[in-house]
């Protein structure tokens, strides 16, 4: 696959409500995009401040038995991070606008539908030198993936906004492209990148970059060889109708509840859900009625 393929990327403006024609046509051919300058110069630099504030703990590594994704366990590959929204300000602006931002907020309208919520996350993924890769996972386990009727159908996706760069030979996150539709299950081998390793796709993009993916797509992460410290947030969202890892606040609003926009407190508010509503409305950003 070419780089212009593997990478492909395009900047969205605030007023667009869905994907564009040819986004969706990559997305669908691939199972992930990279949406280019999502995350401003001056929100980077605070999201990086607000990381370098914390107290990261190790955490287990996910190679399982594969001695080609093992590195020497040296680093903290994800951080506890369940405060990231809870963050004083200004450190926990970039993460809010992360929630229900307006330029990855398009795709979410268009793959996965009214109503879309936020499954689970945010959560971090810090890897230094020489940490250990991730076993590839996802296909048709984890969430359907399919075309009809001039639309996408999917469950479980993710939103991976980057704080620092992946360029080539750096590792980090990668995907099978295509296998979002795939009708077999990935071979053990080359999930854990032992075997038909030129099938698997690192995925290169910028500190403030988008990697949106499909959960169906088999994705995982590759040794981290970079000098600098790989850093990613994760948000996890999912159609109103499904859940995977729970959603919905689950207790009352948190303290920050009135600092929220109104696309971030639903982003937040819903549960898993089935929506009556008429789905044709040319108006529809991604908002559900919150009741006060």
């Amino acid at each position: 696959m070419s780089d212009a393929l593997a990478n492909t990327s395009r900047s969205i403006t605030e007023d667009t409500i869905e994907m564009s024609s040819d986004e969706k046509f990559l997305f669908d051919l691939t199972g992930y995009l990279v949406v280019k300058n999502v995350v401003s110069p001056d929100q980077l630099k605070l999201a990086n401040e607000a990381i370098d504030s914390l107290e990261l703990s190790q955490s287990p590594e996910y190679f399982g038995d594969s001695q080609t994704l093992k590195g020497e366990n040296s680093s903290t590959r994800l951080g506890s991070t369940t405060g990231l929204l809870d963050l004083s300000k200004p450190h926990c602006d970039p993460f809010r606008e992360m929630l229900a931002h307006p330029k990855t907020t398009p795709h979410l309208n268009t793959i996965l539908g009214e109503g879309w919520r936020l499954d689970h996350g945010p959560g971090l993924i810090a890897m230094d030198k020489g940490c250990s890769g991730g076993m590839l996972h996802g296909n048709f386990d984890n969430a359907p993936y399919f075309y009809r009727e001039g639309k996408i159908f999917t469950g479980l996706c993710v939103i991976e906004y980057l704080l620092a760069d992946e360029g080539p030979g750096d590792g980090g996150i990668s995907v099978v492209a295509g296998s979002h539709k795939a009708n077999l299950k990935c071979p053990q081998k080359m999930l854990r990148w032992e075997q038909y390793q030129e099938f698997v796709t690192e995925v290169h993009a910028e500190a403030g970059d988008a990697v949106i993916f499909a959960e169906a797509c088999t994705h995982g992460t590759l040794p981290w060889t970079g000098d600098h410290q790989r850093r990613a947030i994760l948000y996890k969202y999912n159609a109103g109708h499904m859940s995977w890892g729970g959603g919905g606040l689950g207790g009352p609003a948190p303290d920050y509840w009135d600092d929220l926009t109104e696309a971030q407190q639903a982003a937040l508010l819903l549960p898993s859900h089935h929506s009556r509503r008429p789905k044709a409305s040319n108006d529809y950003h991604g908002l559900p009625d919150v009741a006060g």
